[in-house]
């Protein structure tokens, strides 16, 4: 059962040691997340898009008593109400149309012995956040179209770039669940409040996209990168990295160098690889899988990352769609 649940990319691949960083804040987080990884309870990792909150929800579970367990992740603004309900819940032989014949089991039953990751939590419709309240409360699901209980031994780590209690306010977000979620909490700065860790950030994506020493960076071109703000913050410098090292024709890359790709690339940063992606409540299309996948040379993890899903969505919508890359 394990080897089938690591197959399907149920599993935490980073550590704490993999968060780079000198500044204070981030070594608070690391130490937070520390302590956290030695309890059972529930954890929220807040931070704006592209802090890592991925990173740390893995590091966590991966330093903790379950790190033998799967570690499942599902972003709830990726799919559609009826899919996501599906997805984390499971269902039986003809629960709706276009059901498996021998049903399916759900995300929480595939977390069981371990973690299940709910990125982007605050896009959870009401009505499943009442269902997932009940599994919080009583370690048990109900698949769809089934009276059965089954009973889930998991850990909740979720996580939002919104303030959560303003959507309690307006009644988009169910106060009780709030206070079931952030037990724990773990705050993540974005990049333009510890501009001291951009170097340390830059010298590993460096190392990894220009590969060896012949590009040379300036202390002007790494004080340009210091200076900019970084809206979306890690993932972008990440992307910036990478876009330079595939247009760049000089081997000295300078302030100046930095200061016009930046301009350049600052409007479509969200759009990687400038692939269009569906609207968070539309449903991933076969050809936008293929294009992301053709893009990351068939990377899953990149290919993913470009869907902005995770890495075990993307391996069931490839099976969803007979999609063999």
């Amino acid at each position: 059962m394990r080897d089938k649940i690591l197959s399907k990319g149920f599993y935490a691949t980073y550590q704490f040691h993999n968060i780079k960083g000198k500044s204070k804040s981030i070594k608070d987080c690391i130490s937070y997340g520390m302590k956290f990884a030695s309890t059972d309870s529930t954890v929220l990792i807040v931070g704006e898009t592209g802090v890592g909150k991925e990173l740390f929800a893995q590091s966590i579970h991966n330093n903790s008593s379950r790190k033998d367990g799967p570690f499942v992740a599902v972003n709830c603004a990726s799919l559609p109400e009826s899919i996501l309900e599906s997805e984390l819940f499971g269902y039986e032989e003809g629960a709706f149309t276009g059901a498996k014949k021998d049903g399916k089991a759900g995300l929480f039953e595939l977390a069981h012995s371990g973690t299940i990751f709910l990125d982007e939590i605050s896009e959870m419709p009401i009505r499943l956040q009442a269902r997932f309240l009940r599994v919080l409360q009583e370690r048990k699901v109900m698949r769809l179209g089934s009276d059965q209980i089954i009973p889930v031994n998991v850990r909740i780590i979720s996580a939002t770039n919104k303030k959560i209690k303003d959507l309690v306010t307006v009644n988009k977000f169910r106060e009780d669940l709030f206070y079931r979620l952030n037990v724990l909490t773990l705050v993540i700065p974005p990049l333009r409040e510890r501009k001291d860790d951009i170097h340390e950030l830059v010298k590993e994506f460096w190392l990894y996209y220009f590969k060896d020493d012949s590009i040379y960076l300036t202390e002007d071109g790494i004080r340009a990168l210091e200076e900019y703000d970084w809206p979306g913050n890690i993932r972008q410098l990440k992307n910036f990295i990478e876009k330079l090292s595939i247009i760049n024709t000089s081997n000295t890359i300078d302030g100046s160098i930095v200061n016009t790709m930046v301009k350049k690339f600052e409007p479509i940063f969200e759009v990687q690889n400038e692939i269009k992606i569906s609207s968070s409540h539309s449903p991933i299309s076969k050809e936008e899988i293929k294009d992301a996948l053709i893009v990351s040379k068939g990377n899953r993890t990149r290919a993913a990352k470009i869907l902005g899903i995770h890495r075990s969505t993307l391996w069931r919508l490839m099976k969803k769609h007979n999609i063999d890359f």
